[in-house]
């Protein structure tokens, strides 16, 4: 069996690189700087050229080509049992596990990238005009942002301090979903920095031999991230 990722540096695909490493999978590792247009890379094997992709060539069989980091996630972890799933969890945890394991990139995730677009819009928007855009930006935020990203991280700190994990006793493929959106959504406001047990899971992540290995391989860089995100609030 031979498996590719196709990997963009400091993005969200970091998460595919740690996965990896968790599952002690042995697997070739093509990192990329930037996004790709059809033109840059015709190899790359997504229509798209997205990323992550994943090409998985079993031994006499045609390979197969998985973007999307939750399908990628859900593929390799139905083909190992080194992480906690389904079968190894009650009720609870089993609800849990699903929720966070979607909740991180079908809602939490997309609001802390709106931040991010709407300080690129206003950034973008000609001098002349830019308060209009950082008008717009203003009432969004007030309206709306702010305090989504409030609920979720009194959620998350709610779930984290009742459990280690956030779907309980045990690490999962929930937890290494969840990690980029909530490092992201801690740089975008100092008051986002002052959830206790936030901050510890956070450490507690980064602790891990796997994710250390991953932040190496993947070429991961904190200051360029946290940068990137502190030009958003």
């Amino acid at each position: 069996m031979h498996i590719t990722l196709y990997h963009l540096q400091n993005s969200r695909s970091q998460r595919i690189v740690w996965l990896c490493e968790e599952l002690n999978l042995d697997y070739e590792l093509l990192t990329f700087t930037e996004h790709l247009q059809e033109q840059d890379h015709p190899k790359h094997p997504h229509p798209f050229k997205k990323f992550p992709t994943l090409v998985y060539a079993p031994p006499a069989q045609s390979a197969l080509v998985l973007a999307e980091t939750t399908a990628i996630v859900d593929f390799l972890c139905q083909q190992s049992t080194q992480l906690a799933t389904h079968h190894m969890m009650e009720n609870k945890q089993l609800a849990d596990f699903y929720y966070w394991k979607n909740c991180a990139d079908a809602s939490f995730m997309p609001n802390v990238a709106l931040k991010q677009i709407f300080a690129q819009i206003v950034q973008h928007t000609p001098f002349p005009i830019r308060f209009i855009a950082k008008v717009f930006k203003y009432g969004f935020d007030q309206g709306y942002l702010n305090n989504a990203l409030q609920q979720h991280m009194q959620q998350i700190e709610l779930q984290l301090k009742l459990n280690p994990w956030i779907a309980g006793e045990r690490f999962s493929a929930a937890d290494i979903l969840l990690w980029f959106p909530l490092f992201a959504c801690t740089q975008l406001d100092q008051t986002f920095q002052n959830y206790v047990h936030i901050n510890a899971y956070l450490r507690q992540i980064e602790s891990r031999p796997a994710f250390q290995r991953a932040k190496a391989k993947g070429q991961w860089s904190a200051e360029h991230f946290q940068l990137y995100w502190n030009k958003a609030h």
